[in-house]
């Protein structure tokens, strides 16, 4: 049944869902029924790997590992499971070997910082490894990280020595002591060497204390270089040019070219423009010829002579990069920034000057401008804000974290990005991705360079179509791959949420976002602890700690009507739980807030209205009165406001409060020519009330009006009837007196009544 690829997905899947509930021994069953189906698919010894690892068979996990990056084409990922498993059997040797091929890999994709973590691993598994310290020192002394490139020389000296190679160990230390020709460890090797002594023997000469000893020098140096934080030094060297500069280096040769053969002056060609030209076209040519000292002098000379031309001065700004004149490169690269036609060029120079000099603040700055500039032309007009906000939030993130090693990381990745032809589309791609996940908020090409690494994307990518074909296990096992490899990376963790949640696994998925929204409070991005928080809602409606903390996000954010969204279902949320005096306090905090939100969504009268109808829910009628006489100030056309204020009032037991808040009302609507609706509101008052003298006397001077007298007697004679029964003969006998005023039939009935009451 080989090659039923339906099948093999469906073994795939089946074995990810056992491994996630930890059920290990089906996973394997499943996998290998995976493999059966598609022999070279990585994914299924993958998960072998995976699975026999959590069973502690290490010899069978390191098989199979073996075999998914054999069928993964060294898939960077399989080759990094095969080194930790080598590491766990205590294949040091064999496990340093394979970081090594792990850097080379990386190296071949432009990805140098991964690269150098991995010959990193490499030296502390196998500190003879030549290879690798070759590799360091090569890429130290390229960034001018000088102590660590001496360092790596030196153990380079170390490994050669041992080997019998004399001559070449003292020609590595002779390309330590280029960097640093005062350097005492390297002197000292060099004399050892000459000597005949091991650079590390277990007895230190006088004078060598660094070089030698156990647990010190550079044997300690060479094996624990990973542990040791690298020093900021500045960068004499740029590995790479990025093409937006390289490009701006060729239209400003270009421009001045030009130039030099315009002729359009009002005075025509002047002894001062002809020695201006010939400075210009001197510089033109020193540059292309590489001749930087000369080129520079013509060009410094070319302005003092009152040339004034943007591509003049960044040429100038480059030239002065290549002789290491930060500051006076900064000078110039400050002035071309200002011209449209290269800013782009303008701010990656300056970034690169700043990191030079060990600016890393002002560095930071400049590269995010760049990443804007590059990124703003990627989207819609109505995001442009919210990218602009982003990238502010990346910069003072990066800033306030003060680490160097974060920025260099960040700024190489942005020359790797940017270092090549086609680099804007390159950008185009890169937003074409993250727009895929648009439905966890924006993200910015920031975000892929302070990933560290494509393959993140990747994975993100493979997890978002596995979810979307159901196979929620793949894809969350997609993205812990993602997050493994940038666990910083808030776009995974996103993710992550969003699989959980389609999962069903709902309780998981909201503690996920709640983290995630406080990483993003913790970085200044409020919209994105905004997004976050509100996922964790949409999953736990009832979470009220985290909806207070949103509510108090939008009011940050100046976003106060759907703040006060918030606190209606906050305020809901309590009387549903019974906690009404809670519930009530959410609404008069909201209160507090209502008069800056949209004046067309009405919120104080919304919020009132939710205070008024807990009050009358829970029959508490005085507590309702403040809030409904502030609502009947706020809606006076309202018409369950005003007659619900007139209930409130006969409730608590103030009849003449309520008569003279109904006849307020009965007159405004007279006045606005609703007069109509008179008749019928006082007819439902005195059915709920026919005791109430003073609602009788209105109603029946209404029917009184439109000649309904025989309606007036029925009435008045409920209302006679209650005062009997009530005890009140004197005001039965007014009620009988207006009765036998409208001439009923029955007047004598009436009569003989009155005579029994007098």
């Amino acid at each position: 049944m080989a090659n039923n690829r339906a099948h093999y997905e469906e073994a795939l899947n089946r074995g990810h869902s056992y491994g996630w509930d930890q059920r290990w021994e089906e996973a394997i069953t499943a996998f290998v029924e995976a493999a059966q189906e598609e022999p070279v698919e990585p994914a299924p010894y993958a998960g072998l790997g995976m699975a026999y690892l959590e069973l502690g068979q290490l010899e069978k996990a390191l098989d199979n590992y073996k075999l998914a990056a054999r069928y993964s084409r060294g898939e960077v990922m399989h080759l990094q499971r095969v080194a930790e498993v080598q590491e766990r059997l205590g294949l040091a040797s064999e496990a340093g070997k394979t970081y090594m091929a792990i850097g080379e890999i990386e190296l071949n994709r432009k990805r140098l910082d991964d690269a150098m973590n991995n010959w990193h691993r490499a030296v502390r598994l196998e500190p003879d490894l030549l290879r690798a310290h070759q590799r360091l020192a090569s890429v130290y002394q390229r960034q001018g990280a000088v102590r660590h490139a001496i360092q790596e020389y030196l153990a380079i000296a170390r490994i050669l020595q041992s080997q019998g190679e004399k001559n070449k160990a003292l020609q590595a230390c002779n390309m330590a002591l280029k960097l640093d020709p005062r350097n005492p460890d390297v002197l000292t090797a060099i004399e050892l060497i000459r000597q005949g002594e091991a650079l590390f023997a277990d007895e230190r000469p006088a004078g060598a204390a660094s070089l030698t000893g156990k647990g010190s020098g550079l044997l300690r140096m060479a094996v624990d270089l990973e542990k040791d934080v690298a020093a900021w030094e500045p960068d004499k060297h740029v590995v790479e040019t990025a093409v937006p500069v390289q490009d701006a280096r060729r239209m400003a040769m270009e421009q001045l070219a030009v130039e030099l053969f315009d002729e359009d002056m009002p005075d025509g060609l002047t002894a001062d423009k002809l020695e201006r030209d010939a400075l210009i076209s001197q510089a033109l040519d020193y540059q292309r010829r590489g001749m930087v000292n000369e080129a520079i002098s013509a060009y410094e000379q070319a302005l003092a002579a009152g040339f004034s031309s943007t591509a003049a001065r960044f040429n100038l700004g480059l030239l002065y990069q290549d002789k290491l004149r930060f500051e006076d490169a900064i000078r110039e690269f400050e002035f071309s920034v200002k011209d449209q036609e290269y800013r782009l060029a303008s701010y990656f120079a300056l970034g690169e000057s700043y990191r030079a000099r060990g600016q890393i603040n002002k560095s930071i700055e400049s590269f995010i401008n760049v990443l804007k500039i590059v990124d703003l032309g990627t989207v819609r007009h109505d995001q442009a804000d919210r990218l602009i906000e982003l990238y502010e939030n990346l910069a003072d993130s990066l800033v306030t974290q003060g680490e160097p090693e974060k920025a260099t990381a960040f700024a190489n990745s942005l020359v790797e990005f940017l270092g090549h032809k086609g680099w804007e589309d390159k950008v185009k791609e890169a937003r074409q991705r993250l727009d895929a996940f648009s439905d966890t908020g924006m993200m910015i090409l920031g975000d892929v360079l302070t990933s560290g690494t494509e393959k993140v994307l990747e994975s993100l990518y493979l997890s978002q179509e596995y979810a979307r074909r159901g196979m929620y296990n793949t894809a969350i096992e997609e993205t812990y791959r993602a997050i493994q490899l940038s666990p910083d990376y808030l776009p995974a963790h996103i993710q992550l949420g969003e699989v959980l949640g389609k999962q069903g696994r709902h309780e998981m998925a909201a503690s996920k976002f709640t983290t995630i929204a406080d990483t993003f409070k913790a970085r200044g991005d409020i919209n994105g602890g905004i997004m976050a928080y509100e996922k964790v809602l949409e999953l736990s409606p009832l979470d009220l700690a985290v909806r207070a903390r949103l509510i108090d996000l939008l009011k940050q954010h100046g976003r106060i009507d759907r703040a006060l969204e918030h606190y209606l279902a906050m305020g809901e949320a309590y009387y549903q739980l019974a906690q009404v005096d809670k519930a009530r306090e959410i609404y008069q905090e909201a209160l507090k807030l209502a008069p800056r939100g949209d004046p067309e969504k009405n919120w104080p009268k919304r919020l009132l209205k939710a205070m008024v109808d807990i009050d009358v829910q829970r029959f508490e009628w005085r507590r309702a009165l403040p809030a409904l006489r502030d609502l009947r100030e706020l809606q006076p056309d309202d018409e369950w406001t005003a007659l619900t204020l007139v209930d409130m009032y006969f409730r608590v037991g103030q009849p003449a409060n309520a008569v003279h808040a109904l006849d307020k009302y009965l007159m405004q609507l007279v006045r606005t020519g609703r007069g109509v609706k008179v008749i019928g509101i006082l007819e439902d008052m005195v059915q709920q009330r026919p005791s109430d003298p003073n609602l009788v006397d209105r109603l029946t001077r209404l029917y009184i009006q439109q000649n309904r007298g025989q309606d007036a007697v029925a009435v008045l004679d409920k209302l006679g009837e209650a005062q009997l029964e009530a005890g009140d003969k004197a005001g039965a006998v007014i009620t009988i007196e207006k009765i036998l005023k409208l001439g009923p039939p029955n007047a004598i009935s009436y009569k003989q009544l009155l005579s029994q009451l007098k």
